[in-house]
């Protein structure tokens, strides 16, 4: 994926659907902006930190497409802080629901119930 491309994942990532909505979002002309997005200009690292934290991406990634594009220690913080925030009560039903959702994407825990296989013997 080029850099170019990677702005686009990245802007559409943080929920801003048009290219004139990410301008106006990182405060940059749209011209300006159409032409790193359409990739007839690049742009440098100083701009890229500023589209990176906009769009909470990695920098290292916006800019050299290495690692995952989110930090996932900020996810799980922003998840944290959510859940803290909430009620007791509600705080129980949040897991609930977030139990829920992972089951699908969960493996299955060995049955710790039945004994290994004995393997059979090659003798007579």
């Amino acid at each position: 994926m080029e850099l170019h491309e990677r702005l686009v994942a990245a802007r559409k990532q943080a929920g801003y659907e048009t290219a004139v909505e990410g301008a106006e979002a990182v405060g940059v002309p749209y011209g300006t902006y159409s032409g790193h997005e359409n990739g007839s200009s690049g742009f440098r690292a100083d701009k890229g930190e500023i589209y990176a934290r906009k769009y909470k991406v990695r920098f290292e990634w916006l800019m050299r497409g290495t690692g995952p594009m989110v930090d996932l220690a900020s996810k799980y913080r922003e998840l944290l802080t959510t859940f803290d925030s909430l009620p007791p009560d509600l705080q129980a039903n949040y897991a609930e629901i977030l139990r829920n959702l992972a089951k699908p994407f969960q493996q299955p825990e060995p049955d710790q119930a039945q004994p290994p296989a004995k393997a059979k013997s090659a003798s007579k």
